[in-house]
C-alpha cells in the first residue's frame, strides 16, 4: 500500500530524473529524442506548490513536500527553501515556484 508521503516523493522523485535527463553532463549518452520528451513532460509537471496544494486539498492522498535539505540541490536553492518555509508568518505552505528558481 502506497502512503501518501511515498507518493509524494515519488513525484518529486520523477521531476528530478527527468531534470537529470536533460543535463548532459550528467547523463551524457541519452539521445536528443529521450532528452526533448523529458522537456515535454517537465513543461506541465506539478510544482512545488502544486503539491503542497494538493497535499492540503487531499492530505490522505498527497503527503507534505519535504525540506529541500533531504533531496539534492543546490546551496542556493536550500537557501531560498530554507528562508521561505520560515517566513515572519510562519506560513510553512510557502514554496517557490519553478519560476523562482
Amino acid at each position: 500500500m502506497t502512503i501518501p508521503f511515498e507518493r509524494t516523493r515519488s513525484i518529486l522523485q520523477t521531476k528530478d530524473f527527468l531534470e537529470r535527463l536533460l543535463n548532459p553532463r550528467e547523463t551524457p549518452r541519452v539521445p536528443r529524442a529521450v532528452r526533448a520528451q523529458a522537456k515535454t513532460l517537465l513543461r506541465h509537471f506539478p510544482t512545488y506548490s502544486d503539491i503542497e496544494l494538493a497535499h492540503q486539498a487531499l492530505p490522505d492522498w498527497y503527503g507534505p513536500v519535504p525540506p529541500f535539505s533531504r533531496m539534492r540541490g543546490s546551496p542556493q536553492t536550500d537557501a531560498a527553501i530554507e528562508a521561505s518555509t520560515h517566513s515572519a508568518d510562519g506560513d510553512v505552505s510557502k514554496r517557490p515556484s519553478d519560476d523562482e528558481k
